[in-house]
């Protein structure tokens, strides 16, 4: 994907969903660009495992420090504990990237009540849970100059203009999430914390392998640019979004464009 050029260096990046897909690749990235880095573990100690490994190598033997704690990011009390653990153990927050989510993809009449409630509680309810105790934690620091931390949310483009009713609880929690931005933002200005969001669109990863061929024929056909994006192009949109001054409560989307 090329040179990186940007610089992470004194600053720490929370990660949730870090141990697999966008959020790991963002672990890498900004492990690379010299950051410290803070991921939630997964379930699977020994994919948690192989994430730390491979964010380790993305530093390239620079001293980055590099922690994992558990986050169950749909209840508010594993929230809460991921953010005091991360405190209790001396880390500031500089960045939160919230990555974290759920994907399944099924025939409209097959949803279930309880598949809704899983959704909406892992994809909505633990974007404004991550939100809340990582704006709580961020503490005031002068060296970082006019911002006290910034917060991106990773929704999606299927919350504004790609949904499908197989994805309809997919779609309807990520349309949340990006209100959840622009009414969190408002609120968290006065903190001096920037939230965002960057809303992608069709990525090859994990969560979309189960998405049905129909549907991907479908959607990749509408893609000006003819093909679907890659994790690190992700994250390095997330990095720009990270570093960019003066951006407050937008939702931008890295869809390739799309019609």
């Amino acid at each position: 994907m090329g040179q990186t050029h940007f610089d992470f260096t004194g600053s720490t990046t929370v990660i949730t969903g870090g141990a697999s897909g966008i959020g790991l690749t963002c672990a890498e990235l900004i492990a690379r660009c010299g950051g410290d880095v803070v991921v939630s573990a997964s379930r699977r100690p020994d994919k948690t495992a192989k994430a730390l490994d491979r964010i380790r190598e993305a530093s390239q033997g620079r001293s980055n420090k590099l922690a994992a704690f558990p986050c169950e990011v749909g209840s508010e009390t594993s929230v809460a504990s991921f953010f005091e653990q991360i405190t209790q153990a001396g880390i500031r927050i500089d960045f939160l990237i919230h990555s974290a989510g759920v994907s399944p993809n099924t025939d409209f009449f097959d949803q279930t009540q309880a598949e809704w409630d899983t959704v909406l509680n892992t994809n909505t309810t633990g974007a404004f849970l991550v939100t809340k105790y990582a704006a709580l934690a961020m503490k005031p620091n002068p060296l970082r100059g006019d911002f006290r931390g910034k917060i991106l949310l990773v929704t999606s483009t299927n919350g504004i203009n790609s949904q499908d009713p197989v994805s309809a609880h997919y779609d309807s929690s990520k349309a949340a999430a990006n209100m959840l931005v622009r009414t969190a933002a408002e609120h968290l200005s006065s903190m001096q914390i920037c939230v965002n969001a960057l809303a992608p669109g069709w990525i090859n990863t994990e969560l979309n392998a189960t998405l049905p061929p129909d549907v991907r024929e479908k959607e990749s056909a509408k893609i000006w640019m003819r093909r679907w994006a890659e994790p690190e192009e992700m994250a390095r949109c997330a990095a720009h979004l990270l570093t960019m001054p003066y951006l407050m409560g937008q939702v931008i989307m890295a869809d390739g464009g799309y019609r």
